[in-house]
């Protein structure tokens, strides 16, 4: 009787701990998304800024720098992040 009840449990706690290493590797590729797309919004801005003369750290430059930067903080470091387990 015990044996089953054993077995079950394992069973069970494997699927927990497989459901979350699925649920982190959708967040950290959610992350990536993410910092990318910071990260090209700062580059974007920073050719628009160049191309019009502005050669000082405008607010949207300073505001889009610190979203990358936040967003950068989510990714770990192997995946081109900034964060350390």
């Amino acid at each position: 009787m015990l044996l089953p009840l054993s077995i079950a449990i394992l069973i069970v706690g494997t699927l927990f701990v497989l459901t979350g290493n699925a649920l982190k590797a959708q967040q950290v590729k959610a992350d990536i998304a993410a910092m990318k797309e910071a990260e090209a919004a700062l580059a974007a801005n920073v050719e628009r800024e160049r191309a019009a003369g502005i050669t000082y750290e405008t607010t949207e430059y300073r505001r889009l720098s610190r979203a990358a930067n936040e967003a950068a903080a989510k990714v770990p470091v192997r995946q081109g992040g900034t964060k350390h387990s």
